[in-house]
């Protein structure tokens, strides 16, 4: 039987067929459109089967008692969002399966996250006939669930939306916004705690404009991107290597000025009256060499006793890096401290993987703009 919902869903896919046809005509066999266009109207055709099937759910009978207790006479279950949800999550996991294993596995996550809520609501509507004791019988169910992750998902947005803010504001603004942000938060809570009766929905409605707002700045501010400065740093990769020359750059930025007591320090290297020499446990009086072991992580502590700001670089050979292309380049192996002013000390740690008698050039420890003065590392 042909019903009134079953013909439209039919002139709708017929119309999408014919639509396919046209559009491969028209682009010369495209096959976006086509597929488009021909899935569209496969889902029609389905849906006005259904429809067909169910007579557009209308109960044929001309007994009154028969229709007044039939299914469709019936209060229904109430509207649900969980389908959309799950179906927008399976969207998700689809392009995440194209584009991101970390978009992938968020899919997947809220496919279940989808389903679970689906199974639970249609089971709790049909607890009873009393829709509000429906409704506790889910919420007694999902409630230990939804509100922590629910909160630990608002507290990510905010967090997150808050260190976009902060990443994009300049060093003396930053901190001016996040004071400002906090009186506000601070005035706006006391407002609310000392006017009783203030309705739950107008503190909900209050909470999600911040929110909604908070967070529409944060991605904004993410577009627009960090700094100047942080730009700067991560293009040149300020935080992940230190020149060791004689010049000065920002790891030399307020430098430690001490050392903690440690254990196990291999050698100790000072720099007095412009003259570099060491001290190692086991030997006696000042060392121009010291012996490192292979592959183990050795402690030197520089100490600077002149006048001027210095640096202690440690060189242990060269290493060939390939760029592609049949290119390649000679890079120094180097380990070094910050500058440092008279009477300070730095530490670093080093892990030599070759011995000294593998390398062409010899390993030393030397203080870049003081000439002829060095100390020998050997490695066994």
């Amino acid at each position: 039987m042909i019903t009134t919902g079953s013909k439209l869903l039919y002139g709708l896919g017929s119309l999408s067929i014919v639509a396919a046809i046209v559009w491969f005509i028209a682009n010369d066999g495209g096959s976006i459109g086509v597929v488009a266009l021909s899935s569209v109207a496969t889902a029609l055709i389905f849906l006005g089967a259904i429809a067909s099937f169910i007579r557009d759910g209308h109960v044929l009978s001309t007994d009154i008692a028969a229709h007044s207790t039939a299914p469709a006479a019936r209060r229904s279950v109430r509207r649900s969002w969980w389908p959309l949800g799950l179906a927008l999550s399976v969207g998700f996991m689809v392009v995440g399966l194209i584009s991101s294993p970390g978009i992938f596995k968020v899919g997947i996550a809220l496919v279940f996250a989808m389903l679970g809520e689906w199974m639970v609501s249609n089971w709790a509507e049909r607890a009873s006939a009393n829709s509000s004791y429906n409704e506790k019988v889910r919420s007694w169910v999902v409630h230990p669930l939804e509100i922590p992750i629910a909160a630990s998902l608002i507290l990510a947005v905010v967090v997150l939306s808050f260190s976009r803010i902060m990443l994009s504001l300049s060093k003396e603004a930053g901190p001016l916004v996040f004071a400002i942000a906090g009186a506000l938060i601070l005035f706006v809570g006391a407002v609310f705690s000392t006017r009783r009766g203030t309705s739950r929905n107008l503190i909900a409605v209050v909470c999600g404009l911040v929110l909604v707002g908070l967070s529409g700045v944060g991605i904004a501010l993410a577009l627009d991107g960090e700094r100047e400065q942080l730009v700067e740093a991560a293009a040149e990769d300020h935080f992940a290597h230190r020149a060791c020359g004689t010049e000065s750059d920002y790891s030399d930025k307020k430098p430690a000025r001490s050392v903690s007591a440690k254990s196990s320090v291999a050698a100790i290297v000072t720099l007095k009256d412009g003259k570099l020499t060491a001290t190692q446990d086991g030997f006696q009086g000042e060392l121009t060499s010291i012996t490192l072991a292979r592959a183990n992580p050795s402690l030197i502590i520089f100490r600077n006793e002149d006048p001027a700001k210095h640096r202690m670089v440690l060189s242990y050979g060269k290493v060939v890096e390939d760029l592609g292309g049949g290119v390649e380049r000679e890079v120094a192996l180097e380990a070094c401290t910050s500058l440092i002013e008279k009477g300070n000390q730095q530490s670093v740690i080093v892990s030599i993987p070759k011995p000294s008698f593998a390398s062409e050039e010899p390993y030393s420890i030397t203080v870049p703009g003081l000439e002829g003065t060095a100390v020998e590392v050997l490695v066994s």
